[in-house]
């Protein structure tokens, strides 16, 4: 579009706002940014679905780091790659028991990384069914989670985060530290956020959740998950439109 066209699109937008009765919007950050136009901002994340007759799942023998969902070039999580790397080549028995799962989609660019850093113990598995990847994730040793490395990137929670949580593996995610996404790690304690390039940390993270697998002790003690649960979500909803609407 041109300038003008651009210009117009964006006084229409907050036009919108403006006279909105009621804004709905998935994160705090989001929220920040729209309460210029709307004084009625409501936050109503994304949330989880409970799975009826899921079964008990036995966890993988192997130390498997899962990450489920698009691994485009924006959300190649190098530091971690490169992390990864490192213990390999620091730790004969981690480079024997470690095996990183990639289900979805996977750009090429993060393939060519992988294949540039010699990492021979990585599966990409493509797209699954929905009920095998909830079987991925709740049998896997621990989860990665990559958030697209650009400038909104604190404002950004993907929402495979909430399926994470009803896993109730260990989370490892890599975003900002400061972002919507830790908020929501941190308070329902499922795992740790490393900022982007910070190698150092997630070297001790992966080590860290490694130790406790071979000690058959790793596990993720989260709380305060079904506030994220879709029937709290779609009462939270009811309630904001009832408030309106009176």
């Amino acid at each position: 579009m041109t300038n003008k066209a651009t210009k117009k699109h964006h006084e229409l937008e907050a036009e919108v706002l403006r006279k909105s009765d009621a804004v709905l919007v998935i994160g705090k950050t989001m929220k920040e940014k729209f309460q210029q136009f709307s004084k009625s901002v409501y936050v109503i994340t994304n949330g989880f679905d409970t799975e009826k007759g899921q079964k008990e799942t036995t966890l993988d023998s192997n130390f498997t780091i899962t990450h489920i969902g698009l691994m485009n070039a924006d959300r190649n999580p190098y530091s971690f790659w490169k992390a990864i790397k490192e213990i390999v080549d620091e730790n004969d028995q981690f480079a024997k028991d470690y095996q990183i799962q990639l289900v979805g989609s996977v750009a090429a660019e993060v393939k060519d990384l992988i294949h540039k850093l010699k990492l021979e113990n990585v599966m990409d598995l493509g797209y699954l069914s929905h009920k095998e990847v909830n079987e991925y994730q709740r049998k896997s040793q621990m989860l990665l989670l990559a958030v697209n490395n650009v400038k909104s990137a604190k404002g950004i929670i993907t929402g495979k985060i909430f399926e994470y949580l009803q896993a109730k593996r260990p989370i490892l995610a890599i975003g900002p530290e400061d972002g919507d996404l830790a908020e929501i790690i941190k308070e329902t304690n499922s795992g740790t956020i490393v900022d982007f390039n910070d190698i150092e940390t997630i070297k001790v993270e992966v080590l860290k959740m490694y130790a406790s697998f071979k000690k058959g002790s790793l596990k993720i003690d989260s709380k305060n998950i079904n506030q994220y649960h879709r029937k709290n979500l779609t009462q939270r909803l009811s309630e904001i439109i009832i408030k309106t609407i009176s």
